[in-house]
């Protein structure tokens, strides 16, 4: 008697309250995937991948903690039996694991305690197509190394360049561990003979688990001599972002140089250093220095230009150099600004040319912009010798804004 039962009390825990038990309670199922020693976590399964691996956290009464009683059942295949069974010492659930090769499309899993469904779980694979689509190259940048400095620019004096690097920041929204099993490069070509340096970007391990990574690569060779360049980023056959670059002649670099506006530096008996529009009367200073900004009609350029600010002395057969700076120019306005003379040696100049070798590229007078004084006749008397700069021009062409705003206004 007794033994029946037993027999019943044993078959009623395995064939009923044992599945209800472990089908009624909630569970927590997760997929990843290893790819050359890396454990790729909540992202897709990547088509090279080795392995995959699927972690069910369930809480298993004693009577089904048996491995043996689990498998995981594909589409089309013969049920995956469960390869470790353990306890989680943070919690009173079991983890239970699967690992197995990667199927060839996205399917869905299913969990079973021997006959009876636990659960399901997704396993979505990706296609190499389906990656380079999604692959974006961001923010590629050319850095040149010119004058001990590292510069972003789009052209640069092949004679001045020490060195070049590409960068930009790869991204993926399903991640970068399938890079492993594409050739993403960055193809060096100039234009004059087609010649192509194509070097490959590395990625570190930390790099290809995530889904973003800024990435920087030297090419073996870089332009000598004047010409236009390309630089494009290729993944597999497939270019997904291309520059333009130029390698300039000194002499096209230094025609684009202009000034493009001019201040004074200047220390007062009374006051610090100050930079000012226009130089106030010699007895409340010290010493003053011209200051020149400079830029280059080129987008993008950059190049060292060596400066001599010389000074324009009345009846001077010939203008003497008195101050010089090597500076690193680009299309933004760059300040020159080589020193200060003591107030006695500017009461001898009339101004300041700023040149380069042999070219003036301007000039800046330390006395203020005459008055145009008009005759009783209607004409203009004219003014003394002055040394026409951007300033002035600024000046001018703002005055002629407010009579030409006048006229409107009365017609």
């Amino acid at each position: 008697m007794w033994r029946c039962i037993r027999r019943w009390r044993d078959w009623a825990m395995n064939e009923i309250v044992t599945p209800h038990r472990i089908t009624s309670q909630p569970r927590s199922m997760y997929c990843s995937s290893e790819k050359a020693g890396l454990v790729l976590q909540n992202q897709p399964i990547p088509w090279g991948a080795e392995a995959v691996l699927v972690e069910a956290l369930l809480k298993l009464p004693n009577a089904a903690r048996k491995k043996g009683d689990f498998s995981l059942r594909l589409p089309g295949q013969d049920p995956i039996p469960a390869e470790s069974i353990r306890k989680d010492d943070a919690t009173d659930r079991h983890r239970l694991f699967f690992r197995f090769p990667p199927p060839a499309a996205s399917v869905t899993g299913e969990l079973l305690w021997r006959t009876h469904s636990l659960g399901k779980i997704d396993l979505a694979v990706l296609g190499s197509e389906e990656f380079i689509q999604d692959l974006r190259i961001h923010l590629p940048t050319l850095f040149v190394s010119v004058g001990g400095k590292s510069v972003a620019a789009q052209a640069f004096v092949a004679s001045q360049c020490k060195g070049l690097a590409a960068t930009a920041v790869v991204k993926s929204s399903t991640g970068l561990a399938p890079l492993l099993d594409l050739d993403l490069k960055v193809a060096f070509r100039w234009d004059r003979d087609g010649v192509v340096d194509e070097v490959r970007v590395p990625l570190v391990v930390s790099q290809l688990a995530g889904r973003e990574a800024l990435v920087s690569v030297t090419p073996t060779n870089w332009p000598k001599r004047s010409g236009d360049w390309s630089i494009a980023w290729i993944v597999g056959e497939q270019t997904l972002a291309q520059q333009r670059v130029k390698a300039l002649s000194p002499k096209v670099f230094t025609d684009s140089l202009r000034i493009v506006d001019t201040r004074f530096v200047i220390e007062g008996e009374k006051s610090g250093l100050r930079i000012v529009r226009h130089l106030p009367p010699l007895g409340e200073l010290r010493r003053a220095g011209p200051c020149f900004l400079v830029s280059s009609r080129e987008a993008g350029v950059a190049g060292v230009v060596h400066f001599e600010v010389n000074a324009q002395v009345p009846d001077a057969v010939q203008t003497p150099a008195v101050l010089e700076q090597t500076v690193l120019v680009t299309d933004g306005p760059t300040l020159v600004s080589p020193g200060m003379l003591d107030v006695a040696d500017l009461a001898q100049i009339a101004g300041f040319e700023l040149r380069h070798q042999n070219r003036i590229l301007g000039c800046l007078p330390l006395c203020p912009v005459p008055h145009a004084t008009i005759t009783g006749e209607g004409g203009f008397k004219p003014p003394s010798d002055f040394l026409w700069n951007p300033t002035a021009e600024e000046e001018l062409l703002e005055k002629l804004t407010k009579l030409m705003d006048v006229d409107r206004g009365r017609g």
